[in-house]
Order: C-alpha cells, then sequence, then structure tokens
C-alpha cells in the first residue's frame, strides 16, 4: 500500500523522558518539532492498530551523534502513525551511564512494555544490578557500529553492520571468475571479501590495500601496466628506434572489488578505464564512515554496480523523501525498528521493505540487506534484493 504523507503543520509532542544518570532520576518535557514529506510503501496492518502497546521503552546506553540520529528516525516513524493511524503510545527513555556505579536501571520501566534497547558501544556489558530487569525485558536491542549481540535476554538482536558482502559476491559471481579486489579498510575486511569471493569457486588475482597517499599508482599496478611500460622501454633501448606502442593491460582479471569512499571510487572507475580496463566490471561496497551525498548524476561511476541502504541513495519509486531531512544511516536505522516494532507488535510476518533496506526476521534474528543498484547513463537504478 502507498500512502503519501504531505505534512505542512508543524507537529509538537511532548514526550516523558526519565533519564537515569549517576544515581538520580527525573522526568523532562521535551518538544520536538517535525516536519514530514514521505513518499513510502508502509504496511498495512491487518489487525487493529490502536491495540498496540499503550507504553514503550527506549534505553540509550550513550549520547553520541549516532543514538541522537536512531532516536530521530524512531520518532519520524512515531509521527506518522500518530498524524495518520492515531496511535501514540506513551514513550519511556531511560539512560544507562555506565561509567558510574551509582547508575540505576529499574526507575520507571515496566519490563511488561515493548524495549528499544539502542548500543553502539563495542564493549558494551549489561551492568550487574541491570541484569534481572534486562532478562524480563521483550523488544529489539538495536546494534550499530562495532557493538555485538547481547545474549541472555527476549530482545531481538537488529544488528546493523556496514554493506552486506555476501549479497554483491554473489551477484559479481553471475557472469566473472578472476578478480582483483582493492580495500581502504582494515586487513579483516580485505580478508573477509577475499575468503567470500574463493568460497563461491571464484579466483583472487590481487587482493592490496589501497594506499591512499598513492592511490592514482592503484590501478596501473594491478593492471601490470607500469610492465608493459617497461617492456616497451627495454624494446626502445634493444632497437634504438622510437616506438608507438599502446600499452598493455592484463587479460585475466573479469573483475574488480572496490571497498572503499565514494571520493576514490570516483577517481578509481575513470583510472580503470584509461588504463585500458574498460572491460572489466567494476563492484563497489561503499565505506560508512564517510558523509559524502550520492551525486544526481553519478557519471564517474557508470556501469559500476554497488549496495546501498534506499534511504541513502534516494531511490524512487519505493522512496521519494524530503529533501530538508538529513539522510544518514542512523536515522534509516529508528525509523525501521519502529516499524519492526509494529510489525512484532501485530504478530505479523516481517517483511518489510524500509529506508535501511529489506527487513525480514529468521530464528529471532532481525535481519537487514542493501539493495543492489547500478549507475546507467549517471542514473541510480536499483537491481533488487
Amino acid at each position: 500500500m502507498n500512502l503519501y504523507l504531505k505534512n505542512k503543520t508543524i507537529t509538537h509532542i511532548f514526550l516523558l523522558i526519565l533519564i537515569t544518570s549517576c544515581g538520580t532520576s527525573g522526568s523532562l518535557n521535551e518538544l520536538i518539532e517535525k516536519e514530514e514529506e514521505i513518499f513510502i510503501k508502509k504496511t498495512n496492518f491487518k489487525s487493529g492498530i490502536n491495540q498496540f502497546p499503550s507504553e514503550i521503552n527506549i534505553i540509550i546506553t550513550n549520547k553520541n551523534q549516532s543514538q541522537e540520529q536512531i532516536l530521530e528516525g524512531i520518532f519520524a516513524n512515531y509521527f506518522y502513525y500518530k498524524e495518520n493511524k492515531g496511535y501514540s503510545p506513551k514513550i519511556i527513555i531511560q539512560y544507562i551511564n555506565l561509567n558510574s556505579d551509582r547508575s540505576k536501571c529499574a526507575v520507571d520501566l515496566k519490563s511488561s512494555n515493548f524495549t528499544f534497547l539502542v548500543v553502539s558501544e563495542k564493549d558494551f556489558r549489561i551492568p550487574v544490578k541491570c541484569r534481572n530487569l534486562f532478562q524480563r525485558l521483550n523488544g529489539i536491542q538495536i546494534l550499530t557500529g562495532e557493538a555485538q549481540k547481547i545474549n541472555g535476554t527476549r530482545l531481538y538482536p537488529f544488528e546493523v553492520k556496514e554493506g552486506n558482502k555476501e549479497i554483491i559476491i554473489d551477484h559479481a559471481r553471475l557472469s566473472n571468475n578472476n578478480v582483483i579486489i582493492l580495500d581502504q579498510k582494515k586487513d579483516k575486511n580485505k580478508i573477509e571479501i577475499e575468503n567470500l569471493w574463493i568460497s563461491s569457486g571464484g579466483i583472487v588475482l590481487e587482493s592490496e590495500k589501497i594506499d591512499l597517499q598513492n592511490i592514482t599508482e592503484v590501478i596501473p599496478r594491478n593492471l601490470f601496466i607500469d610492465e608493459s611500460q617497461k617492456r616497451q622501454k627495454k624494446l626502445r633501448n634493444l632497437i634504438r628506434t622510437s616506438l608507438e606502442v599502446t600499452p598493455r593491460s592484463r587479460q585475466d582479471a573479469d573483475a574488480l572489488i572496490l571497498s572503499t569512499s565514494l571520493s576514490n571510487a570516483r577517481s578509481l572507475k575513470p583510472s580503470l578505464e584509461y588504463n585500458y580496463g574498460e572491460r572489466i566490471s567494476v563492484y563497489l561496497i561503499p565505506t560508512w564512515n564517510n558523509v559524502e551525498d550520492y551525486k544526481t548524476k553519478e557519471l564517474d561511476l557508470e556501469g559500476t554496480v554497488f549496495i546501498e541502504m534506499p534511504w541513502i541513495a534516494g531511490l524512487n519509486p519505493d522512496f521519494k523523501l524530503n529533501q530538508d531531512i538529513k539522510r544518514n544511516r542512523d536515522f534509516a536505522v529508528g525509523y525501521d525498528s519502529y516499524e519492526i516494532f509494529l510489525l512484532l507488535s501485530s504478530r505479523e510476518k516481517v517483511n518489510y521493505q524500509g529506508l535501511s533496506g529489506k527487513i525480514t526476521t529468521s530464528q529471532s534474528m532481525i535481519l537487514r540487506q542493501d539493495i543492489l543498484i547500478e549507475v546507467k547513463e549517471g542514473e541510480i537504478l536499483p537491481i533488487g534484493y
């Protein structure tokens, strides 16, 4: 069901926020203003939405920008259902201060409420005095960055990690066998891509960590252009005659996988063509630690296939969003988390195409899948999930 929301009125909502920090707690009325203009395929719930929970908990473990943006996404979807469906449960928010031994956990939280636990820290541990409460909670644990799944709870893990590499590897392997891998991230990321390609039956010809200081040398070196030029020079010296010879790039490579930022990809793809590698297919796994936006025309990425969140790529027709809303991945995760809450509350099958990708469930896990995209004539076009 496609719904078009164009709400030019500013929605005012007062949230009861209960914050526990350093052993103190209190309530705070916070005024939040939102203006939404969203075209999105929303869930058509079979059961009455007003029968859903009347209260929900949100537990945050950090007051950093990431968790703030996740909250903004949750609130944005909250406002949608408030304005269009009349559903507005009371929201109780609690902050757990991991740096304080006096931090209380059970203040004003009902374990019977649906709970969002937002975690972005790599080493998050449930405080000892909080364990009994956490074991009784039902809901979602939203895990971003390097946060690990928290065991011993009834909270569905929603792990939002950078790039579903299996999807793009499987797609690339449909028509390619021999690959060159160029990666600017940590070594374990490059090794993971190598292992996925090899386990699928492919051959890794070269695998290199990108030296950002000498990025212009990466493509010629891996296509053996340097070797070709050395042979030409040797031949010229031997026959003592000037030669006009086109350098010969390697012919055994079918595909190039780039695991890098958008700006680097926009340099490396044209470099591939300049160095006589235009027949090689290019696949991109964008890094998440950059704040670059996709261009209206991605001419430098022509022909490239990549994976991305639909919200970040700005895809139509499924997602047409107000340009005034800042596109970031944490917002998309928060928005989808609220939709997941509604789906779980309705006890309907979770199969939702959201801002962060395709959302499904399997064995008490919430799974997210990026969308495959191809650049054709500069246009960003979805291939599918």
